[in-house]
């Protein structure tokens, strides 16, 4: 008859059947972090030096700092909202720029990202006007006959209004996606290059 097998027995053989984690992948653990690290002080501080900052490890573990910082860099480019991410995303282009070795084929890239950015603004601004228009239109009926009850003429800026925001916010949210998926693309096509 078979041994009926203690808790202890299962989990030894358990135990002697784990894969072995490689050096390698321990290592790419421990230094993707330090690269993320590094990749954020350059973005947070202008006469940041990464090469002094990597030069304090060792060489075996480059790769892996490199690979840190330049999943945080990618990380931080976003469609241009405002004036503070149009100056976050040339600073991140700046910082793949200094840790690539093929700096044309990663300025073709940038080439067709800032292409990206200013069609996204211009599309931005135009989508905003279509939304601001469309929402004056849909509360100036209510205005007006808001006007009639108080004898009055009202004057209502569509911004100030309840839900203006929130409509906004789903509106962006769409035009974001779109975006963003075409964004992803170029990111996977510098992550690509050397």
């Amino acid at each position: 008859m078979d041994k009926i097998k203690s808790a202890y027995e299962m989990a030894m053989e358990r135990f002697q059947q784990r894969k072995e984690v490689p050096r390698s992948e321990i290592d790419r653990l421990e230094y993707m972090p330090v690269g993320r690290a590094i990749a954020a002080n350059y973005l947070r501080e202008s006469n940041y030096d990464i090469f002094a900052e990597m030069g304090k490890h060792s060489e075996n573990y480059k790769k892996y700092i490199i690979e840190g910082m330049q999943e945080t860099f990618l990380n931080n480019i976003l469609p241009p909202v405002d004036k503070s991410s149009w100056a976050t995303n040339k600073r991140v282009m700046e910082g793949v720029l200094l840790i690539k070795e093929d700096k044309q084929a990663v300025e073709e890239v940038y080439g067709r990202l800032e292409y990206l950015f200013k069609y996204y603004e211009q599309t931005l601004v135009q989508t905003y006007s279509q939304f601001k228009d469309d929402y004056s239109a849909k509360i100036s009926a209510t205005a007006r006959s808001m006007g009639k009850m108080t004898g009055g003429k009202l004057k209502i800026d569509p911004e100030k209004q309840p839900g203006f925001r929130e409509e906004w916010l789903k509106i962006l949210g769409r035009l974001n996606e779109q975006y963003t998926k075409v964004l992803g693309e170029q990111k996977d096509k510098l992550r690509k290059i050397n």
